[in-house]
């Protein structure tokens, strides 16, 4: 018992670190830095408890708690891959954790609660719980982000609590006695947990935000990209015209059978960029033609069913982005399979009941991820890339439509529902 009075706290505090250094990137020999490095604080702990008394009043009791705190820093930032402004506010969550744990645990004791391992079990469901609510929810992409307008708030709310802790119970031993000490823990408990919580309400906000500002910049580029196409095309169509012209004008004059045949190729190969695709919307020729084309040289078998006069209720970049960035993925999946035989992507619309049904199928290989019911982006600059499918649901979810996505034995299928106004 001698041993665990003079390291119970700091105890305490590692085991409310590991729940927040969990989710996110660790250091090589993660385990054995941990290890080693808990094994080291608490046997200090227990130096220097055993050596000096805990100071009962003035800065020196300040700076006495404050150490641990120090100490949880360095313990941070030898196990996890983290900056010291990290580090500080995954020190600080800790702190919070181990605080509303030990006023339930205070608490319990008020009511008469003398039992050893309800004391633990206490300990455990509120790590437990906070592990889930707050830890998992806080990190992002396998860290944290940390910013001034998150991290002073923070510090101030958890630092002002743990000050009030220390003069509040200026003896180690000490145990609640009276009605007043049970309100102080438990608004000690609250100002823990609301701190916490506008913690993972900011990181959610910001995830949205962040997401928001990638969708947008993804349409933005569609919708500069489309435009650009569209000049593009209509300029390749009108020198095809000319060319046609002036091929004609010259198999009058060269007759020869080899000029013939090399201009019956040259004819063929401007008749691609001729293409007669007539839906009924310009945009959606434009980004059939397109990738079509693409398709078409990059030997990939391409199906489309189109009737594009249903789609006079969406703007022109709306197109483009939908179906630019369904098409895209298509090609993307079907290009990296083996087979060439299941280099295959169908299309098609159809209406039914005012309610235009998009439906876009093709072969994949491999294991698809999910998220949030949408598929994870395979290409490695995960930052740059990934809000294809986020802009297709956005744009669906714009026209008050919905998008379902299949995939089962190698046959990936993307089906958009929108209402016709």
């Amino acid at each position: 018992m001698i041993f665990w009075d003079r390291t119970s706290y700091i105890v305490q505090l590692i085991g409310a670190c590991l729940l927040f250094m969990a989710p996110v990137i660790k250091k090589k020999y993660y385990i054995a830095r941990v290890l080693a490095a808990s094994l080291i604080l608490m046997i200090s702990s227990y130096i220097v408890n055993s050596i000096i008394d805990i100071p009962s009043s003035g800065i020196w009791r300040l700076i006495y708690w404050f150490s641990y705190l120090i100490a949880g820093v360095a313990f941070v930032i030898f196990g996890i891959k983290a900056s010291m402004k990290e580090a500080t506010y995954c020190l600080i969550c800790a702190s919070a954790t181990q605080h509303v744990a030990h006023d339930m645990y205070l608490i319990y004791t008020v009511i008469g609660g003398k039992n050893k391992a309800c004391s633990l079990l206490i300990y455990i469901l509120v790590y437990v719980i906070f592990y889930e609510v707050f830890a998992k929810r806080l990190s992002r992409d396998e860290g944290y982000v940390v910013s001034r307008h998150d991290l002073l708030p923070m510090v101030t709310i958890i630092l002002f609590v743990g000050v009030l802790s220390v003069c509040e119970y200026p003896q180690m031993d000490s145990e609640i006695i009276n009605f007043h000490d049970v309100v102080y823990e438990i608004s000690d408990a609250i100002c823990c947990v609301y701190a916490l919580w506008v913690q993972v309400s900011q990181c959610t906000k910001s995830k949205l935000q962040k997401e928001l500002d990638g969708v947008n910049y993804a349409y933005k580029i569609q919708r500069a990209q489309y435009q650009l196409k569209q000049e593009n095309i209509d300029t390749i169509n009108r020198k095809c015209h000319d060319l046609k012209h002036q091929l004609r004008r010259l198999r009058k004059i060269e007759d020869a059978d080899v000029k013939n045949e090399y201009f019956n190729e040259l004819e063929d190969a401007i008749m691609i960029y001729d293409m007669a695709l007539n839906t009924g919307n310009k945009a959606l020729d434009t980004v059939l033609m397109e990738n079509g084309l693409y398709c078409k040289n990059h030997d990939i078998q391409w199906t489309c069913m189109a009737d594009g006069t249903k789609l006079g209720f969406m703007a022109d970049e709306d197109i483009y982005a939908l179906f630019g960035n369904a098409f895209d993925n298509a090609i993307t999946a079907v290009m990296s399979i083996s087979d060439a035989s299941k280099r295959v992507i169908s299309s098609k619309m159809l209406t039914q009941d005012k309610v235009m049904v998009i439906q876009i199928q093709n072969y994949y290989e491999g294991e698809i991820k999910y998220l949030d019911g949408l598929p994870v982006t395979t290409k490695e600059q995960k930052v740059e890339h990934g809000f294809g499918m986020k802009s297709i649901r956005y744009t669906a979810e714009k026209y008050n439509g919905t998008i379902t996505i299949n995939s089962m034995n190698g046959i990936f299928v993307l089906q958009i529902l929108l209402p016709i106004p």
